[in-house]
């Protein structure tokens, strides 16, 4: 008998375990490595501070955050606020209704101004609640008119 080939099944078994490569996921090798690439800013940016370097003073700092409602947060306030409503809070809570200000510590100079973009699905969801708002109010309006009749 030769060599290459194994004969009891004690020998077959040791040929099969050599031939598999080991457990587990393969060694890394040059070819196969590529760099990490992290991305910063991409969730949540504007809402806390950063270092960055102010134009006026000519230092390096780390800002100061101010929050501010937008113009459209206020009016959903309002909107909302009129029907007593609940999500009338949502601009005080979500930051698609915010401005953020970065201002130099030192001189007081703003840096930056983020507001965070409405999404697709936030424009929809607005949308849809304003269409509800209407017909609530058609519907406060309509329902005492026909009761007294005059509908």
């Amino acid at each position: 008998h030769t060599m290459d080939t194994p004969t009891t099944t004690k020998d077959m078994a040791m040929t099969d375990i050599s031939l598999q490569p080991p457990p587990g996921p393969p060694p890394p090798s040059q070819s196969q490595s590529k760099p990490i690439n992290i991305e910063w800013g991409k969730y949540g940016e504007g809402q806390g501070s950063r270092s960055q370097v102010c134009s006026s003073c000519d230092s390096t700092v780390w800002t100061s955050v101010t929050t501010s409602i937008t113009g459209l947060g206020f009016l959903w306030f309002l909107l909302c606020y009129c029907c007593c409503c609940v999500c009338a809070l949502l601009p005080f809570h979500l930051n698609t209704f915010k401005k953020f200000k970065h201002v130099c510590p030192n001189c007081g100079a703003l840096l930056k101004t983020i507001s965070p973009k409405l999404t697709t699905t936030n424009i929809i969801c607005i949308f849809i609640c304003i269409i509800l708002y209407f017909i609530m109010i058609l519907s406060l309006i309509y329902l005492p008119l026909n009761y007294l009749g005059l509908v």
